[in-house]
């Protein structure tokens, strides 16, 4: 039996650089908390799409709002965006005090955050 050619075959290679990240968040948004964060998005690649979990915090006060503000700001820097979700709803209040939905749109679920942010 005669052997046919053998032809290779290119393939992409996957891209390994992290284009989302989901970040959930508890207890309360501290320093050390930021820290965790700043770590986190400092590995994702430019253009990445941020989903921030907050439905475990105990409360977010003006310094976790500032906080978000500026990790927002951050992503839109770098190209990417960045959502919040709450099973909760117990931050709805304090980010609609701010009239911040446009910078911080909040979700009920991860899954609603990454179908928002992907159609953009």
């Amino acid at each position: 039996m005669g052997r046919s050619g053998i032809v290779a075959e290119r393939r992409e290679v996957p891209d390994f650089q992290r284009t989302w990240a989901v970040i959930a968040l508890s207890g309360s948004l501290d320093d050390a908390t930021v820290d965790q964060i700043e770590r986190e998005i400092a590995q994702l690649h430019e253009g990445a799409r941020l989903i921030v979990d907050v439905s475990e915090l105990h409360f977010l006060d003006d310094y976790g709002v500032d906080v978000l503000v500026l990790l927002a700001h951050h992503m839109r820097r770098q190209g990417g965006l960045m959502a919040l979700t709450d099973r909760r709803g117990a931050i709805h209040e304090a980010l609609g005090r701010g009239g911040l939905a446009d910078l911080l749109p909040l979700f009920t679920s991860v899954a609603e955050a990454m179908a928002a942010l992907d159609l953009d």
